[in-house]
């Protein structure tokens, strides 16, 4: 491998302040010393010379690998474990029966007021937010204006966001 001037001197000139930074970062210094090295290895394959701020861009690799070498530990961990063992590193994002209910129940009320609204307003709501329809679209299929479709959702909407915050 050719010699590399600048790494090397940058490397034995910040050797230790690096080791710091990532101690810092992962507080255990033995790993902190394989990141600076590992991140160095990176560095020093490159073309450095278009860097502006090698020791910042040597920081932002050495960052990068503990955050690799966390996701990837976080990775193994789940996947040679047993399934109650792996099961506990996964959060969980269900809400609570109580929660479930609740929301059904607004949902419930919304879809209420939806089909209770006019019957031009009821279906632009319908259109465009269970059918994906551009408002264009249903401005051409309902025989109105676009202006005229955006105020139909948008006072329907009002209505539909009035009921869930009367719920919470």
């Amino acid at each position: 491998m050719e010699s590399d001037p600048l790494s090397h001197r940058l490397y034995a000139t910040h050797r230790n302040t690096l080791v710091s930074y990532a101690r810092r970062l992962c507080g255990d210094k033995g790993i902190a010393e394989d990141l600076v090295h590992d991140a160095w290895l990176l560095f020093h394959r490159q073309n450095n010379a278009e860097i502006l701020a090698p020791l910042s861009y040597l920081k932002t690799i050495i960052r990068n690998l503990l955050f690799d070498r966390r996701r990837r530990s976080t990775f193994e961990s789940t996947t040679d474990a047993p399934f109650e063992q792996a099961i506990g590193n996964v959060e969980v994002t269900s809400a609570s029966p109580e929660r479930d209910v609740a929301a059904r129940q607004i949902m419930s009320r919304v879809m209420d007021a939806i089909d209770a609204m006019p019957e031009r307003q009821r279906k632009a709501i319908r259109m465009y937010h269970f059918d994906g329809m551009k408002l264009r679209e249903i401005a051409q299929e309902l025989d109105i204006s676009v202006a005229l479709v955006h105020k139909l959702i948008a006072d329907g909407v009002k209505i539909c966001m009035q009921i869930r915050k009367e719920e919470l």
